[in-house]
């Protein structure tokens, strides 16, 4: 059974930044596995890069939402996006410095509340603002997901 399961209550009913949450947890996920398998320091280490680098282009995909949106908190949850990457960053030095599998999972734990912290907290206060103004729209007008904001290849 996965670390994370995705459910429905989990949705912040923005399919960009749902899609964008399940990747993370799938990273996450990802960790859990490989840390259970055995799967040595190194491989650890490129999916724990890959999750903070998705991590900075989810939240480039909400920061442009929010701008284009015109919400006005946009300026605080960017500041908010900054204090979570400094989050992941240090979740990822005790990961990387870690010695023993308690120290490990306690890390895993602290991610699993890190993206639910977010999505619950951060994501769902601007849903609303953002749905009023038409979030579909404004998706419309970005042109094919290889020109998004930060993609991630």
């Amino acid at each position: 059974m996965p670390f994370i399961v995705w459910t429905n209550e989990m949705s912040v009913d923005v399919k960009m930044l749902d899609n964008d949450h399940k990747k993370m947890a799938i990273l996450i996920n990802d960790l859990h596995e490989g840390l259970m398998a055995g799967r040595d320091s190194k491989a650890l280490e490129r999916i724990f890069d890959e999750l903070v680098a998705y991590s900075r282009v989810h939240f480039a995909h909400e920061e442009r939402i929010l701008t284009e949106a015109g919400y006005s908190g946009a300026a605080t949850h960017k500041t908010e996006h900054e204090q979570k990457v400094a989050q992941i960053l240090k979740l990822q030095a005790r990961f990387l410095g870690a010695r023993v599998s308690a120290e490990y999972l306690e890390v895993l734990d602290q991610l699993k509340d890190w993206l639910f912290m977010h999505m619950e907290h951060s994501d769902k206060e601007f849903v609303a603002h953002i749905k009023a103004t038409g979030v579909d729209s404004i998706l419309a007008t970005w042109n094919e997901p290889d020109r998004l904001p930060g993609n991630y290849r």
